[in-house]
């Protein structure tokens, strides 16, 4: 637990700096966290041989035009993902379990390039450098909290099949923690309480299923962490699993449905 709140704490420091500094700094620093957390979802699920240069290349591109062009620019490069991943299926010729491989590959970019794509994304914005630490803090704050109040009073598990110690009271501590962090930040930006309280409710209710997601994958692959890269927090996937997801919803709420 030392270790990772010492880790917990860097981290935030961390991202308070980059973001609130933004620029090339920024982009590069989320493009290779974003290259470090593919390279472990390709490791977890590398009994289906999937394809990881197509999958490098894709999200390079992806997350450029993401930070460099518009979120247009992103949907061509999503398109020329899968169209390179195509073409590597067709250059394999019919060998057995080449489907599996082109959808395991194109997963993993989606995954990562689409979670990553969206703290970019998010950082353009005119309220940026507040919307990401926003869902960032808010993120971790619904982890934490989640962690402590299901250690304390969990006692129905929420997925016992995907991970056995989390639990709905967990969830429910969870969401109250980062509803409650949210709205309080607001007070202190342009989000206004309303809609601090809108982000704070997509939150506290996509970031658990993105955290389940990874859980998914490693019960299926048998593997408790993704990587050791992180003292006391596992690799890139075990620590922004929840925040990748969270940063998708967030910018869709923030710009489809806020306007902002």
């Amino acid at each position: 637990m030392t270790t990772r709140v010492i880790t917990g704490a860097v981290l935030a420091a961390l991202a308070v700096v980059l973001v609130l500094h933004g620029g090339l700094m920024y982009f590069f620093i989320m493009l290779a966290l974003a290259l470090i957390g593919l390279n472990e979802f390709y490791r977890l699920v590398r009994r289906y041989r999937p394809l990881p240069l197509a999958g490098f290349i894709a999200v390079a591109v992806m997350m450029y035009m993401a930070w460099f062009r518009t979120p247009f620019g992103l949907l061509g490069a999503i398109a020329l993902s899968v169209l390179l991943v195509a073409l590597l299926g067709l250059l394999i010729g019919p060998k057995h379990g080449v489907s599996v491989r082109m959808a395991v590959t194109l997963l993993g970019i989606m995954y990562l390039g689409l979670g990553f794509s969206a703290l970019l994304l998010l950082r353009r914005l005119d309220i940026g450098a507040a919307a990401v630490l926003t869902v960032i803090f808010g993120t971790w704050a619904g982890d934490t909290m989640a962690y402590f109040t299901g250690k304390f009073f969990g006692s129905t598990p929420m997925a016992p099949k995907l991970s056995p110690r989390k639990t709905w009271e967990g969830f429910a501590g969870g969401a109250i923690g980062t509803v409650l962090l949210v709205v309080f930040m607001g007070l202190y930006t342009d989000l206004g309480p309303a809609d601090s309280l809108a982000l704070g409710a997509v939150i506290a209710v996509v970031g658990p299923f993105g955290d389940l997601f990874e859980s998914l994958v490693k019960r299926d692959v048998q593997i408790k962490d993704s990587g050791r890269g992180l003292p006391g927090h596992g690799g890139v996937l075990d620590r922004f699993d929840a925040l990748m997801w969270a940063s998708v919803a967030a910018y869709f709420l923030l710009t489809v449905v806020l306007g902002f």
